[in-house]
């Protein structure tokens, strides 16, 4: 059985953990379990309901949790950067980058892609990755891989997987809350599915673009940079031969007969995105530095993204 790490609520009202592994990790033959430290709670923070966002984006109970988890595997193992500096290396072994021309492998940037083996498929990620090592490998030591957390053989290796990242970009619900364990100044890019309200509006809080999406919440007010995409009709490979404005679309797309109806469904639904819009995110979000939240508010505007 493949051991996962599962991020879980906190609630300081009640514990039901034995008193003797308040400030220790619990582990057994399948699980690893890390116990909260006293951090604010989420449903008593204020400014962390719906609402309280939309007043502006005051939460900081999200960043106490983030700060505790990852204070807690650096005690458990005091060795666990140097850990993650070799595996960025390997990464970039792998990835044709002879030792010499490695040289520090902290000016490096490594952009994760979230691949799935079923539903939710990023159907073009092998043209992506061609596309980053062409642009961007050597000339500005940016190296784009697949990251897939069913690969992950232990709860380390999820671990080391994910924090050796500078960037992770991945569709909404697939893999993108492991974003927390990102080192500071980490960019999280969430691909939002395309949902055209007059064919069908189930998912629609996928794709909100005035406000956090659920899984945007867990990154405002931490370390991170968290921005938006929506994808459009050309992200849908199904029904190609019609256009968006045909009077066909949607009944080609809801058709039983075919199951068009489940596929076309956002949760199981594959996708393709446009190249040109990954690497615009790497040029101006993770290698151009950024002075402000207003600098980066203007510049995501100007292109088309969300925050």
């Amino acid at each position: 059985m493949l051991e996962k790490l599962i991020f879980c609520g906190y609630n300081l009202e009640d514990d039901n953990l034995d008193d003797e592994y308040e400030d220790d990790i619990i582990e057994d033959n399948e699980q690893t379990f890390f116990t909260a430290d006293r951090v604010v709670h989420l449903d008593s923070d204020y400014a962390c309901d719906k609402r309280g966002f939309r007043r502006g984006n005051r939460c900081t109970a999200y960043n106490h949790i983030r700060q505790d988890l990852l204070s807690r595997y650096e005690r458990k193992d005091p060795l666990l950067q140097e850990k993650i500096r070799e595996y960025r290396r390997n990464i970039l072994l792998k990835n044709g980058v002879t030792p010499q021309q490695i040289g520090d492998v902290d000016e490096w940037k490594i952009v994760g892609l979230t691949d799935r083996k079923a539903r939710r498929v990023w159907l073009n990620i092998n043209e992506i990755i061609h596309t980053c090592e062409t642009k961007f490998l050597l000339r500005k030591k940016v190296v784009c891989i697949k990251v897939n957390v069913e690969e992950a053989n232990s709860i380390q290796a999820q671990l080391l997987m994910h924090m050796s990242l500078n960037s992770m970009i991945g569709i909404h619900g697939a893999q993108l809350s492991h974003g927390i364990l990102l080192p500071q100044d980490g960019s999280i890019l969430e691909i939002l599915p395309w949902i055209p309200r007059n064919i069908s509006d189930y998912g629609e809080w996928t794709d909100t673009t005035d406000r956090p999406t659920p899984l945007g919440e867990i990154f405002h007010g931490t370390t991170l940079n968290h921005l938006g995409f929506r994808l459009g009709r050309e992200s849908v490979p199904m029904c190609e031969h019609l256009g968006w404005s045909d009077k066909g679309l949607k009944a080609c797309l809801m058709n039983e007969t075919n199951d068009n109806h489940i596929k076309f469904n956002w949760s199981d639904r594959d996708f393709n995105v446009d190249v040109d819009m990954i690497s615009k995110f790497i040029s101006l979000f993770l290698l151009k530095e950024i002075p402000n939240c207003s600098r980066m508010y203007k510049r995501a505007e100007e292109n088309d993204f969300v925050i």
